[in-house]
């Protein structure tokens, strides 16, 4: 098997990262459709969104191992240290027009994962919000309306202070 040149790795290394930008991109997309399935309350179009993410997910890490298997084979055959190095440090060593590739995918990757990171936080105070409306429900369901008779779950009937929605017989 014939052992890969510093450009092939190079162009492996630019396809791989514009790979990932497009799966991150697909991602946030998804992420948007989650946000307005919250919106309209379509638990069955949350679920779905929500493998798809994960399917995603999987090969967004499954690309992250390969990219880093890369850089790592790269920077061997240019005879750098063996610390992993940012992309941008590992383009200075390769000549043009690789250099640019590699920048510019690598910009859009960021720029990507800059986006990710924001939708991130929009989605974790959305669920904070889903769950201070979820724990008012709940509370409210649990204390019931001072005052008034409740019936217990034998049938008899008992003077109550509270009643508890959850203790209905049906």
């Amino acid at each position: 098997m014939a052992k890969p040149t510093t450009d092939n790795l190079a162009r492996d290394l630019v396809r791989l990262l514009s790979d990932l930008t497009g799966l991150y991109g697909e991602l946030a997309m998804h992420m948007h459709d989650q946000f307005e399935a919250i919106r309209q309350a379509d638990t069955d179009r949350i679920t779905s969104i929500t493998a798809r993410q994960m399917t995603l997910a999987d090969r967004v890490a499954e690309r992250n191992g390969l990219r880093r298997q890369i850089a790592r084979r790269l920077q061997q055959e240019l005879g750098l240290r063996a610390d992993p190095m940012r992309v941008a440090d590992l383009a200075e060593h390769l000549p043009e027009p690789r250099r640019s590739q590699l920048l510019t995918v690598a910009a859009g990757l960021k720029q990507q994962l800059a986006s990710m990171q924001q939708l991130g936080l929009t989605s974790a105070m959305v669920t904070q919000e889903m769950l201070k409306h979820l724990e008012e429900i709940l509370s409210v369901m649990t204390a019931g309306a001072p005052g008034g008779d409740v019936y217990l779950r034998t049938g008899n009937r008992q003077a109550s202070s509270t009643a508890h929605v959850f203790e209905a017989v049906g």
